[in-house]
């Protein structure tokens, strides 16, 4: 099972990022409050498919909506992969460290 943790400007998701779980994480961001910039963290997802991408381009669209300065870190290999495939890597922003 997949969830948010939120903390002040950050969300952490916990857990798989796939199809079925997709869904699950939409709705439980919708009812989380968007700070004028928000950094979503992927540290702890332990495994993603293509349902990931689709879902963080939705993210953007409702931050840039909102106007909040949205950006990822710590995106596993695999999910870099599907982006680097999909050739979608300068339309994510991200944060590297």
């Amino acid at each position: 099972m997949a969830q948010i943790n939120k903390t002040d400007s950050r969300w952490e998701i916990d857990g798989d990022v796939t199809i079925v779980h997709a869904q699950i994480l939409l709705a439980e961001s919708k009812s989380l409050p968007t700070a004028a910039t928000l950094l979503v963290d992927f540290s702890k997802v332990t495994y993603v498919d293509t349902a990931t991408i689709s879902l963080i381009f939705e993210w953007l669209r409702q931050a840039q909506s909102k106007k909040c300065d949205l950006k990822f870190a710590n995106f596993p290999k695999n999910l870099l992969s599907l982006i680097a495939l999909y050739g979608v890597v300068d339309l994510i922003p991200q944060v590297t460290h």
